[in-house]
């Protein structure tokens, strides 16, 4: 399980570092874009493939969130419990969160693979294959879902956050 949850890490990090390049090109995108406008001819394309990217970004750094715990967390509920109550539900919450992750990277992957299918395309300015759209959804979701095994099976707590990181 170690060497799968390793392997799981570093293509986490690979994909943040991709959704934050992903990202310089959205904003170099859109100067661009706003530029063009007001020196010449707009970019028509531009809005198109910056909402197909903002997708993208949303989704694939998801896994690096989990595993780097920069998600919101209010626990103040669970911390109000008795001691030994707590693991309890950091137990049902991990659970809880696995289930999401892969009921809905399932239900992404059954779009992407109808698109697929279908040989479906997503029509803006420039036709894209609509299964492209899913893809992050899916490999961000399922990803997410193997590093929340990690806190199931206790490699690490969800809630244990170093005080320093927090300054």
């Amino acid at each position: 399980m170690d060497r799968l949850f390793d392997a799981s890490g570093r293509i986490a990090q690979s994909l943040a570092v991709v959704a934050k390049l992903l990202l310089a090109a959205v904003v170099l995108l859109v100067t661009a874009d706003v530029a063009a406008r007001n020196l010449a001819r707009p970019m028509a394309w531009s809005a198109s493939l910056t909402e197909y990217l903002l997708i993208y970004i949303t989704f694939l750094p998801m896994p690096a969130l989990v595993r780097g715990k920069g998600h919101v967390c209010a626990d103040f509920i669970r911390n109000a419990l008795p001691a030994g109550m707590r693991r309890g539900v950091e137990i049902g919450v991990v659970a809880l969160c696995i289930a999401i992750c892969l009921y809905l990277g399932w239900v992404a992957f059954g779009s992407a693979w109808a698109s697929v299918r279908d040989g479906s395309y997503d029509v803006r300015t420039f036709d894209t294959p609509r299964w492209l759209i899913f893809a992050p959804m899916v490999v961000g979701l399922w990803l997410s879902a193997v590093e929340f095994l990690r806190y199931l099976l206790g490699r690490d707590s969800l809630y244990a956050v170093d005080v320093r990181e927090m300054e």
